[in-house]
C-alpha cells in the first residue's frame, strides 16, 4: 500500500465514489434485517426478522418487498404479510412527501430520525464542515486499508463523527464507523458500523450494518439492536418504472 497523504487519499475516494455513481444505473438485491432488544439478563430478544428484495435506482428510488416477516416469533400469514406490504409502501410515499416538501423548505425535518448528508464527509462540498485525520495504517476483512478519523466541526444531525476506511489500492470504501454529531429528539445513542464490499466487479456496495440506538422519553428508555446484510446483487438490470411507488 503506497504511503500518500490525506488529501490524496480524500481525492482518490471521492473520484472512485463518483466513478461508481456515474456507472450505476440500477441495482436488485437480497437483504435480510433483524432487530432485538437487549433485556435485563444481558440476553437479547428478536423482535422482527424481514426478509426482503431491494429494488433501488440512483439518486433515491428504493423498493422493498417482502418475502416474509416474523414479529416477535409469529411469522406473519400471506394476508398479514399482504397487509404489512401495503403499510410499509405507505409509509415510504409519506417518507417520500416529507422529503419533497423539506427540500423546499430546508427548515423542514422530522424529529428523532437519522438523517445524514447525502454527500460523503470527504466530498469537497461537504469537506468545510469536518476536521480530518490520517490514522495508522489498517486492514478491513484482511484488506489493506487507509484509516481517516472524520471529526465535524459543529453539532448537527446531519453530520457524522466517526472513521472511515478506505482500500489501500481502490479507494473504495470498506468501512464506516460512526454517530451523529448530534443526537436527534429522543434518541440517546446511535453507533453505526457499515461494511461495502465488491458484490459486482467494479462495485461496492453495502453487505453489512450494525446499529445500536438507544432512546428516551422522561422515563421510558428503549434499546435495540439492528443489523441488517445485503447479497445476490444484480447490477444495471434495467429496472422498470412500475416497480418504484408514485407519490400520491
Amino acid at each position: 500500500m503506497e504511503e500518500i497523504g490525506l488529501e490524496e487519499i480524500l481525492n482518490q475516494a471521492h473520484l472512485a465514489n463518483e466513478a461508481s455513481e456515474d456507472s450505476l444505473a440500477d441495482y436488485v438485491c437480497q437483504s435480510t434485517f433483524i432487530m432485538r432488544e437487549p433485556q435485563k439478563d444481558g440476553t437479547a430478544k428478536t423482535a422482527l426478522i424481514q426478509d426482503k428484495t431491494i429494488y433501488f435506482r440512483p439518486p433515491d428510488q428504493e423498493r422493498e418487498i417482502f418475502r416474509s416477516v416474523t414479529k416477535k416469533d409469529q411469522v406473519l400469514s400471506p394476508e398479514e404479510l399482504a397487509e404489512y406490504q401495503e403499510k410499509a409502501d405507505q409509509e415510504a410515499r409519506r417518507q417520500d412527501q416529507d422529503e419533497d416538501a423539506a427540500d423546499g423548505d430546508s427548515s423542514q425535518k422530522k424529529e428523532g430520525t437519522l438523517a445524514f448528508s447525502a454527500s460523503a464527509p470527504w466530498a469537497p462540498e461537504e469537506r468545510d464542515h469536518y476536521t480530518f485525520e490520517l490514522l495508522e495504517p489498517d486492514t478491513v476483512r484482511g484488506i489493506p486499508a487507509y484509516a481517516v478519523k472524520v471529526t465535524p466541526h459543529e453539532e448537527k444531525e446531519n453530520l457524522v463523527d466517526g472513521t472511515a476506511w478506505f482500500h489501500g489500492d481502490l479507494f473504495e470504501v470498506l468501512r464506516l464507523e460512526f454517530q451523529p454529531a448530534k443526537n436527534p429528539r429522543f434518541v440517546k445513542k446511535a453507533r453505526v458500523i457499515l461494511d461495502f464490499g465488491e458484490v459486482y466487479p467494479g462495485y461496492w456496495l453495502p453487505v453489512e450494518m450494525k446499529m445500536d440506538v438507544t432512546g428516551g422519553f422522561l422515563f421510558i428508555k428503549k434499546s435495540f439492536q439492528m443489523h441488517q446484510t445485503w447479497r445476490d446483487y444484480r447490477v444495471n438490470t434495467g429496472l422498470p418504472d412500475s416497480l418504484f411507488l408514485e407519490i400520491e
